[in-house]
């Protein structure tokens, strides 16, 4: 009996190590958050990373093969599937409960991503999150297969198949390499519609975060930071 008191005391899940999360975040076409991240609810259990070269083959009469010239670079391409499951969940305290939820609801945030977007009248552009790997894309293709049902025929489980391809703005620049951390300082213009106030709500989620730009910055007056100025954004 002492050994159940104790055992009945004890937090099981407080003993599960902590899981980060993929995520999506959706961006606009500056490269700053535009709207709420998806988290995705599994991690994949893989990913796949695709480079293809182009190359054009020239026929040469002093040759019996022909001749192959690189003619430039195609966009890198990112794919993997997500699992979706909203069915009834029991923790192994038995606390936290959750009956089933229609997982088509979730699907549907996915779906976003292939729509256009009403103020740059093109899909968003999205960042793929997970460890090292941080790729910045356009979703190209997106399969939703719904493999589980309750009685009543509401769906509760899902496995997505989704692509993405690497999208780089029209000011150009050169590839990044998709494994870089998501949270490295980056550097932003000061703009006239576009203050470090605005810039730490769109990168940080909050705006009163405009000191931590500031101090990074040795900015004493916000107010008086010229348009075309470039700020680091220090990561948290």
């Amino acid at each position: 009996m002492p050994v159940m008191n104790e055992l009945s005391t004890l937090n099981l899940d407080s003993q599960l190590p902590e899981i980060k999360k993929a995520k999506i975040e959706v961006l606009d076409r500056n490269g700053n958050k535009a709207g709420d991240d998806i988290e995705v609810l599994f991690n994949p259990n893989q990913y796949v990373l695709s480079e293809s070269p182009k190359y054009n083959t020239v026929v040469s009469d002093k040759s019996d093969t022909p001749i192959v010239e690189y003619a430039g670079g195609n966009n890198s391409t990112l794919s993997m599937e997500l699992f979706l499951d909203t069915g009834p969940v029991l923790t192994a305290s038995g606390e936290g409960n959750k009956d089933a939820t229609d997982v088509s609801a979730k699907v549907k945030e996915f779906e976003s991503l292939i729509y256009i977007n009403g103020q740059i009248h093109t899909p968003p552009i999205v960042r793929f999150v997970w460890g090292s790997l941080s790729f910045q894309g356009v979703v190209t293709e997106l399969k939703s297969t719904f493999t589980k049902f309750m009685e009543d025929g509401k769906p509760i489980q899902a496995k997505l198949s989704i692509s993405l391809m690497s999208y780089i703005g029209p000011q150009g620049g050169d590839r990044a390499s998709p494994f870089e951390s998501p949270d490295r300082t980056k550097c932003r213009m000061v703009r006239e519609d576009y203050s470090i106030w605005d810039m730490a709500k769109s990168e940080y989620g909050d705006v009163s975060k405009w000191k931590v730009i500031a101090r990074a910055n040795n900015i004493s007056n916000p107010l008086e930071i010229p348009p075309g100025t470039i700020v680091k954004i220090p990561a948290l």
